[in-house]
Formats: C-alpha cells, structure tokens, sequence
C-alpha cells in the first residue's frame, strides 16, 4: 500500500461495495431497502460507513440487491467486477407511492 494511503475498515468495504453494486444495478436506496425490510435512512448510514451492521443485516442486503453477502466483504471487489465507482446514485425511478398532490372540492 502506497505510504500515506489509509486502509479501509471492513465497514468501509461493506458500505463501498454495497453502495456500488447497488448504483452500478440502478436500484436506488429506497427499493433496497424497501426490498431487504430496513428503513431507508438506516441503509443510507450504513453506506456512509457511520453505522455497525448485524449479520442478519448483511443478509438482507445482500438478498435484496442479488449478491453473495461474503462478495460485499471483498476489498477488491470493484475491480473484480468492473464496477464504475464514479457514479454516486442510481437513476431515478417511479417511487413506489403516489405523490400527487390532492385537490379540494369545490366549495357548493
């Protein structure tokens, strides 16, 4: 490892790999997480490396974006598969809610 480069943790690894190979398929992180039962806001720390995971976590994950969930562990992970490490989100897709906003009566 060149001198003044930092090795990642094994949380780091995790949440890069799972962040690429979330981006790199174009699932956001709302259909992961909705797909793996975790809220959202929970899978966005852990892709940014702030929170610890549990196993049973990791699974879950791993199941809802197809991936082993021993290859989110790989350090080199990306390379192996290609992975452009550019992108930093998936693309924007239908949300599965409405958001339309709501009309009123008219008054009679």
């Amino acid at each position: 490892m060149p001198r003044g480069v930092r090795a990642l943790s094994l949380r780091e690894i995790f949440a890069r790999n799972v962040r690429l190979v979330r981006v790199n398929a174009g699932i956001s992180q709302e259909r992961m997480a909705n797909d793996a039962g975790l809220d959202r806001t929970f899978v966005g720390t852990l892709e940014r490396g702030v929170r610890n995971i549990s196993i049973d976590n990791i699974e879950l994950i791993a199941r809802s974006i197809g991936e082993p969930a021993h290859e989110l562990l790989d350090p080199d992970l990306p390379r192996r598969r290609g992975l452009d490490e550019t992108l930093r989100r998936a693309p924007r897709t239908q949300r599965p809610y409405t958001s339309a906003p709501r009309t009123r009566k008219p008054r009679s």
